[in-house]
C-alpha cells in the first residue's frame, strides 16, 4: 500500500518542522522580502550623510589643538544625536516593520502561517532579518561618525567602540520591538516614526524618568560608558544596559509570537 503523500495530509497531521530548520526557512523568504534597492539606497544615503558631516564636525569644531576631553565629548554627542536618535531607531524601523507587515499584507505570510511550524521560529526569522540587514546600515555610519567628529584625538577610539557597541544592540532591540509593532498595526512605519520622534527623541530630553522608559536611554548609556564620557541624565552601568535591551528584546520578540498565534491571516 502506497503511503499518502505528506502535502495531501491535513495540517495538523504533517511531520511538524524543526524550530531550526524553520527558523532558517523562514529567515530565506523574509530577508529577500524586506531587500529592496530603495530601501538600501535611501538609508545607505542617510549613513553616508551622517559620516561626511561627523567629517566636517571634527575639522571645525576640533581643529587646531582641541582639548581631548571636549573632543570626545563633541564625538560621543554627535554619535548619540544622529545616529542613536534617528539612524538606529529609523532603519531598525523600516526593515523591522516590514519583516512580517509586508508579507502579512500582500497575503505571502499565509503561506508560512501554514506550514507544520511554531510562531516563534517566524517571529526569530523575522527579526533575524531585520537585524542583518538593518546592522551594517546602523553600525558603520554612527561608529565612523562619531569617530570622524572627534578629529582622531588621543582616546577617540573609544568613543568608536562606544558608539559601535551601542548602535549594534540598540538595533538588536529596536528590530525586536518594531516586528511586534508591525504585527500590532497595519501602519506600522507610521506609528514606529511617531514614537521615535515623540518619545524616543524629545520627551527624553526631558529628564531621568521619561529616559528609563526609552531605549535610546539604555542604548547612550553604553556609549558614555565604552567612551568614558559624561553626556548628561540618568547614566547606567554598562550590565545594567546590556541586560534591560536584552530583556526588551526578548519580550518583544515573547509578545509578537502571542500576537503572531493569535492574528487573522487570509
Amino acid at each position: 500500500m502506497i503511503a499518502e503523500p505528506d502535502t495531501q495530509r491535513p495540517v495538523e497531521q504533517r511531520r511538524r518542522v524543526g524550530a531550526v530548520r524553520a527558523t532558517t526557512l523562514c529567515y530565506r523568504v523574509l530577508i529577500r522580502q524586506i531587500v529592496s534597492i530603495g530601501r538600501l539606497a535611501a538609508l545607505g544615503a542617510l549613513g553616508a550623510v551622517m559620516i561626511v558631516v561627523g567629517w566636517v564636525v571634527g575639522n571645525s569644531t576640533n581643529g587646531g589643538a582641541p582639548a581631548n576631553e571636549g573632543a570626545l565629548f563633541d564625538g560621543a554627542s554627535y554619535a548619540d544625536g544622529f545616529g542613536l536618535i534617528i539612524i538606529v531607531p529609523i532603519v531598525s524601523l523600516v526593515f523591522a516593520a516590514a519583516s512580517l507587515g509586508d508579507v502579512r499584507d500582500d497575503g505571502t505570510l499565509v503561506y508560512l502561517w501554514l506550514r507544520p511550524m511554531g510562531r516563534a521560529p517566524l517571529v526569530v526569522a523575522a527579526a533575524a532579518a531585520a537585524v542583518t540587514v538593518s546592522l551594517p546600515l546602523c553600525v558603520i555610519p554612527t561608529a565612523l561618525g562619531g569617530w570622524f567628529a572627534t578629529d582622531f584625538v588621543a582616546d577617540s577610539g573609544g568613543v568608536a567602540l562606544g558608539a559601535l557597541t551601542a548602535a549594534a544592540l540598540g538595533t538588536v532591540a529596536y528590530s525586536c520591538l518594531f516586528v511586534l509593532l508591525g504585527l500590532l498595526f497595519r501602519k506600522a512605519v507610521l506609528w514606529g516614526i511617531a514614537y521615535v520622534l515623540l518619545w524616543e527623541g524629545l520627551a527624553v530630553g526631558l529628564g531621568d524618568f521619561a529616559e528609563r522608559l526609552s531605549l535610546r536611554g539604555y542604548a547612550r548609556a553604553l556609549l558614555a560608558r565604552i567612551a568614558d564620557v559624561d553626556l548628561g541624565f540618568t547614566t547606567y552601568g554598562l550590565i545594567t544596559a546590556v541586560v534591560v535591551l536584552a530583556c526588551v528584546s526578548a519580550v518583544s520578540l515573547a509578545l509578537a509570537t502571542v500576537r503572531l498565534g493569535r492574528l487573522n491571516v487570509d
